[in-house]
Order: structure tokens, then C-alpha cells, then sequence
């Protein structure tokens, strides 16, 4: 892996929350990710050499002086977290010499029975705040749940699920969820696939499997502003515990909606592109799908991930028709100006 290619997987796969510093960082490449064996490993550069304190607990928002020490000058930049907890998510602290704080967690959340579990937190704004971690989720569908899942999905404090499947798809794989006394939320539509049938209408192909995905996401501007529109209308109401939203691959629809949040939050396009293709690491759908079967591998390959035109495709049709994504929300998702600033308030910091 070549060092430019090391440095963007390390930003996209963990990103961290800059809490104090100086202005020049301390601390750069920090990341958080699970190891062959399923142990949680640290790593990190201290751009001075000097050694670090890393502190762990599993409230994303913990004080230093609520979190535990688990290595303090520590010179080597890593540190094995091993076995990983294995309910509780954990949110860690790494302090430089100099008093540089970076608040540091895992962005996927492993589950055997759902893919594309993640957090959006931790992303850098343009003005230099951080998104929070812990209190917006994606995922995709939750039908397949186990009882570990079901268990660490408990200590997540998620108030408030929103399906963004159709009628069918939700009839057909159910969502299993913990008793949390958590309030879940879908709107009923039928899924309009006419465009993929047109496409693939005499035979299938990855070029048209891509000019399909490619048309899609255009139209989504309004075929999901209604579900769009609810779900900013429950992250504007705040509060304690965390919004979670997902539809079956956790990749289109709700690749959009989480294009829209952080956009939102004021966090950089190319930020936001790059987060959106993040789902090519932590989905893929199955082949043996009945919706799959017989297609060429190719074909497969290309509705399995995401690529990068798509997600384009969609900022340009709400920059053609509403001048920009602030456009967009105030016109058609309920979030004018003083919402835009109220969701800053509160899923930034």
C-alpha cells in the first residue's frame, strides 16, 4: 500500500475529534480498527516524538477525567485492545506531551447479523468542529440480528429508528430490534424498479447495471424527500440517545440521507463523497439473492458496491435545481437557515 493510499484509509476508516491543540497537531494518522484475530487495535503518529496517554471508555462523550487509562507514555504509537469488549463500544482519548486531545473510535460497529453498521461521527467541518460520535448510526437492513447483535445494539442508547425500505422489502425481511423502548419509524411506498428493468430488458451488463445506479440517484432528489424530511425533522427535535436509519444495503438511499446530514453539518463535499464510499469496504450483497440470480458476476459486482458518479450524479441535480444542498433542505426538507444552525448545535461540537 502506498503511503498516500495508507494516509486516506486511515482518515476514512477511523477519523478523529480534535478536542484541544496547538496549531500544529501533535498527533496525525490515528486510527482504530479491528484485527485479523478480532482484537481492537490503535495506532498513531506523534509528529514530535513524544509520547502518549490513551484513555478508553464507552460513553462517546466521557471527560478525560470520566475515562480509564489504559496506556499512558505510551512512545511506540499503537496500542491492542485485546480480547475487544465484546457488547460495549468503545471511544477512546489519545493525549500528546503538549495537551493535544483527539477523541478516537472505531467507525464500523461489528455485527454478524447486519452489514454497513456505522457511525457518522468524528468528520471535520469547514469552520474546524467535529460531528459527535455515537449519535447518528446507518446501517443496512436489521432482519438478520443476533443475540450478541441485539445485545450491543442495546448499549448504543439509539431512541429512534427510521426504515427507509418499501413496503415489500420491510414485509420481507423484518426488522428485529432489543426492547429498548426505541420508537421505529418507516413511511409506506412501493419501490419504482422500471429503470433497472428497461436497462437490463435485453440482457444485463455491468455498463448498464452502472448507467442504471447512475440514474437512480437523481431521482431520489424526490422519490425519498418525504423520508428525507422526517427523518431531519427528528434529528431538529435533539435530546438524549442516538437517531439511527438504514434501508436493505445501507449503501443508496441511505448513502444520500447520510450525504444530506453531513452535509448539513457543514462537513466538505470531497468528505463526504469519500464517507459515501466507505460501503464498498463493509457491504456486499449476496449473489444467491433470488433478485441476483443467474447475473453475470460482473453484474454483481457493480450493484454490490457504490462508485463515485452516483453520489455525484445526486449533488448535481439538487445543485442544478436548488443551488446546493442548503437549497435543497430549506426548499423541499424542512431545515431553513436557523435549522441548519440548530443541527450544527447540536450533532457538532
Amino acid at each position: 500500500m502506498t503511503r498516500s493510499t495508507a494516509r486516506r484509509t486511515a482518515v476514512l476508516s477511523t477519523v478523529l475529534w480534535l478536542l484541544a491543540g496547538t496549531s500544529q497537531a501533535a498527533i496525525v494518522d490515528a486510527q482504530a480498527y479491528r484485527t485479523a484475530e478480532g482484537d481492537l487495535a490503535l495506532s498513531w503518529t506523534e509528529t514530535r516524538g513524544a509520547a502518549v496517554d490513551v484513555f478508553m471508555a464507552e460513553d462517546p462523550q466521557a471527560a478525560l477525567e470520566q475515562m480509564r487509562a489504559v496506556s499512558l507514555a505510551d512512545g511506540d504509537g499503537a496500542h491492542l485492545i485485546s480480547p475487544a469488549p465484546a457488547a460495549a463500544r468503545s471511544y477512546f482519548i489519545l493525549r500528546s506531551a503538549d495537551g493535544t486531545r483527539y477523541r478516537l473510535a472505531e467507525r464500523i460497529v461489528p455485527l454478524e447479523g447486519a452489514m454497513n453498521f456505522r457511525d457518522v461521527g468524528g468528520y471535520e467541518t469547514a469552520d474546524g468542529r467535529f460531528v459527535r460520535w455515537g449519535k447518528i448510526y446507518r446501517s443496512a437492513a436489521l432482519s438478520g440480528l443476533t443475540p450478541d447483535d441485539l445485545a450491543k445494539i442495546a448499549k448504543l442508547d439509539i431512541r429512534y429508528v427510521y426504515d427507509l425500505r418499501s413496503v415489500d422489502e420491510r414485509r420481507s425481511e423484518p426488522t428485529r430490534w432489543p426492547q429498548t423502548g426505541a420508537r421505529l419509524v418507516s413511511h409506506d411506498y412501493e419501490m419504482d424498479i422500471s429503470a433497472f428493468m428497461a436497462a437490463f430488458a435485453e440482457g444485463p451488463s455491468a455498463e448498464k447495471a452502472r448507467e442504471a445506479m447512475t440514474a437512480f440517484y437523481p431521482a431520489v432528489v424526490d422519490s425519498h424527500k418525504v423520508q428525507f424530511r422526517e427523518i431531519f425533522a427528528e434529528l431538529l427535535q435533539g435530546g438524549d440517545g442516538a437517531v439511527l436509519y438504514h434501508c436493505s444495503a445501507g449503501k443508496d438511499r441511505t448513502g444520500v440521507q447520510t450525504a444530506l446530514i453531513l452535509s448539513a453539518l457543514g462537513v466538505p463535499r470531497e468528505t463526504v463523497i469519500e464517507d459515501f464510499l466507505l460501503s464498498n469496504q463493509h457491504h456486499r450483497l449476496a449473489a444467491d439473492m433470488s433478485a441476483l440470480a443467474g447475473m453475470p458476476a460482473e453484474v454483481v459486482a457493480v450493484l454490490s458496491g457504490v462508485e463515485r458518479p452516483y453520489i455525484e450524479a445526486f449533488f448535481a441535480e439538487v445543485d442544478r435545481r436548488y443551488g446546493g444542498v442548503e437549497g435543497y433542505l430549506a426548499a423541499e426538507l424542512g431545515v431553513d437557515a436557523d435549522g441548519i444552525a440548530r443541527l450544527r448545535a447540536l450533532y457538532t461540537e
